[in-house]
């Protein structure tokens, strides 16, 4: 791989004084994960300070590190000094920018926006060379630090785009200038920061700030307050406007959803003819995500054929869902990994699909605390009671105070527990786990439930 930043570009576009020339293949601010030729942004955050962590980054291979202190010990470093490494990101984000031809998707999203972008990048990859955010990178790091990747030979970029607050998806957009942004859904998440939908639907509206006039509008016309999205893009003299749901007046409508093995069969009305294809069946939330990508298919001009080859082919990200079959003892039984997030309309999405999936054992629930819901918390929390008590539930673990609410609100008589301690859970599963049980794992990230995913791969037999 060719560099893609080097001390005399980076001089040029941010003025860093670099003490030696220097080549860098890759950008990092996690020393960690520094790789030979990498560059390594000493970030310095509220906890951590990345120029503490400069000698992991040269023993890692790190060809130069971005620094804004030189009171650290830098013998045998190879740096470019600037006077904030943040500010210095964002300007090479905007020149890495400029200077790209690809196709910018900008998307966000109450719920899917990981999950689309996974599936934009399988379908489109099939058509051409497709570059991505890493994980979740969508914030005011991860979204630079993804522009400032971006090989030349890129003809498509998709970029996640997150918040906490209003303004937040403003200057994200202002940064990506998308070609085509997409809105999967507005949703009760961030209630912390934006109170109530309607300020959430004003918020993710701010992706369309920045998109070109010429540009494409792509959103789940099912979701809440789409007349307020409609609006400020008409507002706005945004004209190409493509909808998906299954209400009769958008474009791209589900009309039937099958089950077939471990398969979905999918039919939509695709601008008045019908399309069909087949998906993996890990949750019929999955199905919306795809619409969008037709809907690309549509605007970009992209044959639609390769678009439902990339759709077949599509793998669901780690945490978000997964299904694995795991043997213990004699004892085979199902996993659905959902631990990467949890909100309301996640949570209930999930506990839909349990509901529907079939198992010769019992089905057990582990569920830990959605974050960021702001005052009404317990009570959104405790709303899903009468969800919960309607599934046929073996057990049900619960982990986090809001959780231990609803956890007290349930029905006596079923069997239920909750437990903090991570390694507790995990240990009563391992007990009570018999053949042909299904298990969910679901919760907030900072919940750390993927500990317990981690443990059951580790110590059982995966088949």
């Amino acid at each position: 791989m060719n560099s893609i930043w080097d001390s005399n570009l980076l001089k040029k576009v941010i003025n860093a004084k670099s003490n030696k020339s220097w080549e860098a293949k890759g950008l990092q601010i996690d020393s960690r994960k520094v790789k030979k030729g990498d560059l390594f942004f000493a970030l310095k955050g509220d906890k951590h300070d990345g120029h503490d962590y400069i000698g992991e980054a040269v023993k890692n291979g790190a060809s130069v590190c971005l620094i804004a202190n030189k009171k650290k010990d830098l013998k045998n470093t190879t740096y470019a000094f600037v006077n904030n490494v943040v500010d210095a990101l964002e300007n090479m984000a905007v020149y890495a920018r400029k200077r790209s031809l690809a196709k910018f998707i900008g998307i966000t999203g109450s719920v899917g926006k990981t999950g689309t972008k996974e599936m934009l990048k399988t379908s489109l990859s099939n058509v051409s060379y497709t570059f991505a955010n890493e994980s979740s990178f969508n914030n005011h790091i991860g979204v630079p630090l993804t522009l400032s990747r971006i090989p030349e030979q890129a003809k498509y970029c998709i970029l996640e785009l997150g918040m906490n607050r209003k303004g937040e998806i403003n200057k994200l957009s202002k940064l990506v200038k998308p070609d085509v942004a997409i809105i999967t859904a507005v949703e009760k998440s961030h209630l912390s920061g934006l109170k109530n939908l309607k300020n959430i639907a004003f918020a993710k509206s701010e992706i369309l700030n920045y998109l070109k006039k010429d540009g494409c509008l792509i959103f789940n016309y099912d979701t809440n307050y789409s007349d307020i999205i409609t609006s400020k893009a008409k507002k706005l003299g945004i004209n190409n406007i493509i909808t998906y749901g299954t209400s009769n007046n958008v474009d791209i409508r589900l009309i039937k959803l099958e089950k077939e093995n471990k398969l979905y069969s999918v039919t939509v009305n695709f601008f008045g003819k019908y399309l069909s294809w087949k998906m993996p069946s890990n949750g019929e939330h999955w199905i919306y995500n795809s619409m969008s990508a037709l809907a690309l298919a549509k605007y970009f001009q992209i044959d639609l054929e390769k678009i439902l080859h990339g759709l077949s082919l599509f793998q669901v990200p780690e945490g978000r869902g997964n299904k694995s079959n795991l043997k213990y003892k004699n004892n085979i039984f199902t996993i659905i990994d959902d631990s990467y997030n949890s909100n309301p309309a996640s949570l209930t999405a999930a506990l839909n699909n349990l509901n529907k999936n079939k198992c010769t054992g019992k089905k057990i629930l582990v569920l830990g605390d959605m974050l960021e819901l702001g005052k009404d918390s317990l009570k959104i929390h405790k709303e899903f009671k009468t969800t919960i008590e309607e599934i046929n539930l073996g057990i049900i673990f619960t982990v986090g105070k809001y959780m231990k609410a609803l956890n007290k609100s349930l029905n006596k008589n079923l069997k239920k527990y909750h437990e903090d301690d991570l390694n507790e859970v995990f240990l009563c599963l391992k007990a009570l786990v018999k053949n042909g049980d299904l298990i969910l794992i679901k919760g907030s990230n900072s919940m750390n439930l993927k500990e317990i995913v981690i443990k059951m791969f580790r110590e059982f037999e995966a088949i």
